[in-house]
């Protein structure tokens, strides 16, 4: 294979809409789900000289690395994602610029440090919230779901735009909306994970008051994507790191499972997907993190302890499980390698359905254009429930 990689056929028994929300009901579809669009900027750059097509690219750049519908299609993926602006919609104001980085205050009224060349994480230089004062007075004030600028609002001038979106984009994927889920915005308005930890040690009453506060912002902006047709619900919340989670179960029982039971409800209550993204071991939060609505956890980081075998045998009657492909071995070259790694992750999660295949957390530059295609067309010739691998 190079860079001149034909479209894969995605399956002729079910198109990707049927075949997600099958999964979803525990019902083995034609195959297993594939979306993988969480890329680095830089693996786009690398991909390009070793023949990318040059309409296949990331939404926004640094700021937004998901793969652009030319790329979803490109790449035989059966997600698409949509993103409402979930901000408090601050202005955002360029202070300094240069080749290497750029300052500025964000949408979230956050002043922030970007590298303009590589995907990573921004340096937070000046938290909007630095007291629990200040979201009650500069935040909390601008979560207004009626805003005419959002979709949830009846003033909103571009629903029906919106809506015909959905309808266009269900032709050929799954479409769910995708949002922060409380923690991750609190990151965002305190600066950083540092600093949202210490605000929940410090002031725990009022840290479940502004998860509860942002929880019913967003249910309500997912409520207004619910109305124009999407299929599911994605929260990106991450709650842990390699070694475990950042707080203990009981914390995360107190604090942000009401928080997140309120975003999951309106999806829950139709019977459509909730997506929990979280990199991180988060084995411990698992059972709260069902109770609470969710019924799809994505990305299942090998490095963090993420066993896809435990987990199915576990879990697989109540979650539908989303990664655990190994990025190391994808970067290594050894095409051999990577057959092996996918067929046998589809072996374990794909039996009785349940099974998406992706990466265990984002692309990175490390993985060859050739490299990652190997990985594609393993899980289009392996991954179909016809073959009697997956049924044993």
């Amino acid at each position: 294979m190079n860079g001149s990689y034909a479209i894969p056929v995605k399956g002729d028994l079910t198109n990707s809409r049927e075949r997600i929300h099958t999964i979803f009901k525990g019902e083995e579809p034609d195959r297993v789900g594939y979306w993988d669009a969480d890329f680095f900027a830089d693996t786009i750059q690398r991909w390009r000289q070793e023949g990318l097509p040059t309409a296949v690219d990331c939404k926004g750049g640094v700021h937004n690395p998901l793969l652009n519908v030319a790329g979803l299609t490109h790449f035989g993926m059966d997600i698409y994602i949509t993103q409402p602006d979930c901000t408090p919609k601050y202005d955002v104001i360029e202070y300094e610029t240069s080749d290497d980085w750029t300052i500025i205050k964000d949408e979230y009224g956050t002043t922030t440090k970007w590298p303009t060349k590589k995907s990573v994480t921004p340096r937070y230089l000046e938290p909007v919230v630095k007291s629990p004062q200040d979201f009650l007075d500069k935040v909390e004030p601008l979560l207004d779901p009626a805003d005419m600028r959002r979709v949830c609002s009846p003033h909103y001038p571009f629903k029906q735009e919106l809506e015909e979106t959905v309808k266009r984009m269900q032709k050929e994927f799954f479409v769910a909306v995708a949002m922060p889920g409380p923690f991750a915005y609190s990151m965002l308005l305190c600066g950083g994970l540092a600093s949202t930890l210490r605000f929940m040690v410090k002031h725990q009453n009022f840290m479940t008051h502004m998860f509860s506060s942002i929880a019913t912002f967003l249910a309500r902006i997912g409520e207004g994507y619910l109305e124009c047709g999407v299929d599911g619900l994605w929260v990106f919340d991450d709650q842990g790191w390699n070694k475990g989670p950042f707080y203990s179960p009981k914390v995360y029982a107190k604090l942000l499972k009401p928080a997140h039971t309120i975003i999951c409800d309106s999806f829950k209550r139709k019977s459509l997907p909730r997506i929990l993204h979280s990199d991180g071991n988060v084995e411990p939060f698992i059972p709260d993190f069902i109770d609470s609505g969710f019924n799809g956890l994505q990305p299942l980081q090998i490095k963090a302890g993420m066993d896809l075998a435990r987990l199915k045998e576990k879990y697989g009657k109540e979650l539908t499980l989303m990664g655990g492909i190994d990025t190391d071995i994808l970067g290594s070259g050894d095409f051999e390698a990577i057959r092996n790694e996918v067929r046998s992750k589809i072996a374990i999660g794909g039996r009785g359905g349940g099974y998406i295949v992706t990466c265990d957390g984002p692309v990175p530059p490390t993985i060859s254009l050739q490299s990652y295609e190997c990985f594609v067309r393993t899980i289009m010739d392996s991954g179909s429930y016809r073959q009697s691998q997956h049924k044993s």
